[in-house]
């Protein structure tokens, strides 16, 4: 028993070490595209979608592995923050949208292409639903204490 259980907490390390070393590397990815776009150069979409390619699975696998790997009370929590921290954030971007309307949008930020504003709806909405995810998680784990 206490073998199983030395053997599941190295696995679950590593997952959490390989889902925190995707998101650092995104986040390296990120900033490296920004600085490319500020001097000047530039990503191709070609390169993206390889990133994407290869990533993409990566992600997923160190997923997966994590979920098996932790116990129930950890999965009750990631489920119930999905639930309620992202369905209330989407429903917040959802009246933000009606209330915002375009003409106020492209004051703010601009006359975009149609893609442009679609890529910046989905951004807006995946980034309110990440912290409405990370708020009620935290909720979760403080309230369980």
């Amino acid at each position: 028993m206490n073998e199983h259980s030395g053997r599941q907490a190295r696995r679950q390390t590593n997952a959490q070490r390989a889902l925190v070393g995707c998101c650092i590397l995104g986040a390296i990815c990120g900033a490296g595209y920004q600085l490319l776009n500020d001097i000047g150069g530039g990503v191709s979409p070609t390169m993206f979608g390889i990133a994407f390619a290869i990533f993409a699975p990566l992600l997923g696998i160190a997923s997966v592995v994590y979920w098996r790997n932790i116990d129930e009370a950890a999965r009750e929590a990631h489920k119930f923050a999905w639930l309620w921290g992202g369905s209330v954030a989407m429903l917040v971007v959802l009246a933000l949208a009606f209330l915002v309307g375009d003409a106020r949008l492209v004051a703010w930020m601009g006359e975009r292409s149609p893609s442009g504003w679609v890529m910046f709806g989905v951004l807006s909405l995946t980034t309110a639903q990440m912290i409405g995810y990370g708020l009620v998680w935290a909720g979760w784990w403080l309230r369980q204490r």
